[in-house]
């Protein structure tokens, strides 16, 4: 990875040519394997960077960003600006061989079809038959509707699992971003019993860790939540909108931070924190939390499913009166804040070594909130905690 630059070009933590050139070439692997002449990758949002940044290094516009992946020839990227069918191409997006840029923008029903329009312009002349969505609850309706109904004797599949299992397996280039993620979470948690007394607002709590997450070099700022109760009472976490509560003596606090590094890779850490002395029964159930988390990551070992996983928090719970899982206990992560595989009922894909997991089970009993979240690399042997973070619930003196 090229070193972070502080004066001089503005793209500040570029990954090598030879790290990208490494993602190309396994997704056009798999692409030939299934006969595939390209694929459509699209995103308008930073924390489902997705298939855009993982395979052209450049972050989506939120008006929405369109990549089209040829098996054999290089990319087309469609972006929002100025109307221009042959954009320059700045050095710092790399292995695409033509830029459009369309004036579309999402609210503006007027610019409905502009990037399908272009799109079906380079399939038809590139002569394409065989098409594969990646990650199709990412594409707009307006975009997918339109490709279905202008291609006529074209077939499209889904090549969104195939792309998942290259991506989800980190190379060591994306380990190291994936350590200062971890880093950057740890520094970035360690500063809150600094910012916690009585009288502070939830938000304020929330804008120190968005100031600070930015001032030390994070790129987007997915998830940061804060949330308090009075001892006794789940102090679950709330974002900006709803942290809009006065922290009081003997509160507990709950914050949970989702941010990616430097260099665009999303880790998480949550813990819980009181303004007194924390009360057993909150004690007991974040124990819970942890060795729920321990028995899924020791649980996490290559060729075992989400599904499985699932099943193995529901069983260490069980026993505890807690219900089973209802959204997620976990999820691999990278550009995208939680990308597959997940910890749930539903999840088939598999578990591989040197996947990037945040594990966080999240515990209710008797009216009482608890998680235990940190990230894991997995091994052939489980998955091994790379947060270096104290599993503990942290008083505070003030």
């Amino acid at each position: 990875m090229a070193e972070m630059r502080y004066a001089g070009p503005r793209y500040k933590y570029p990954v090598s040519d030879a790290e990208l050139n490494r993602r190309i070439s396994a997704v056009r692997a798999s692409m030939r394997k299934e006969e595939i002449d390209c694929c459509i990758a699209q995103s308008q949002s930073p924390i489902f960077d997705s298939c855009i940044r993982y395979m052209t290094d450049m972050p989506v516009h939120s008006y929405s960003t369109t990549l089209i992946i040829p098996a054999e020839s290089e990319m087309i990227l469609i972006n929002h600006g100025s109307d221009n069918d042959n954009a320059p191409v700045p050095s710092s997006i790399r292995n695409v061989e033509k830029l459009i840029m369309k004036p579309y923008c999402q609210p503006f029903g007027c610019t409905d079809g502009l990037s399908a329009e272009t799109a079906v312009k380079e399939i038809k002349a590139k002569g394409f038959k065989k098409i594969g969505f990646i990650m199709k609850q990412l594409i707009s309706m307006d975009f997918g509707e339109y490709l279905k109904n202008n291609l006529q004797g074209v077939d499209f599949v889904d090549f969104t699992k195939q792309f998942s299992e290259i991506k989800a397996v980190k190379s060591e280039e994306e380990w190291i971003l994936a350590e200062s993620c971890v880093r950057a979470h740890e520094h970035l948690i360690d500063t809150v019993p600094s910012l916690l007394r009585p009288g502070r607002m939830e938000y304020e709590i929330l804008a120190d860790l968005e100031h600070r997450s930015r001032y030390m070099g994070c790129d987007y700022i997915g998830n940061i939540a804060v949330g308090s109760a009075p001892s006794g009472k789940a102090a679950a976490f709330f974002q900006n909108f709803a942290a809009n509560r006065r922290i009081e003596p003997g509160d507990t606090v709950t914050v949970i931070i989702e941010v990616s590094g430097p260099g665009g890779i999303y880790g998480e850490l949550a813990r819980t924190y009181c303004l007194g002395e924390p009360n057993k029964s909150l004690l007991d159930l974040f124990e819970i939390a942890k060795l729920s988390q321990h028995a899924v990551a020791a649980a996490m070992k290559p060729g075992v499913t989400g599904k499985y996983l699932n099943k193995v928090f529901n069983d260490f719970v069980a026993p505890y009166g807690i219900p089973g899982n209802g959204r997620f206990v976990g999820h691999s992560q990278g550009y995208d804040m939680m990308e597959s595989p997940a910890v749930c009922p539903a999840e088939d894909m598999t578990v591989k070594e040197d996947m990037f997991f945040a594990i966080h089970p999240e515990l209710f009993r008797n009216g009482e909130f608890s998680i235990c979240c940190d990230n894991f690399r997995v091994t052939k042997n489980g998955a091994v905690r790379l947060t270096g973070t104290e599993q503990e619930i942290i008083r505070v003196e003030f």
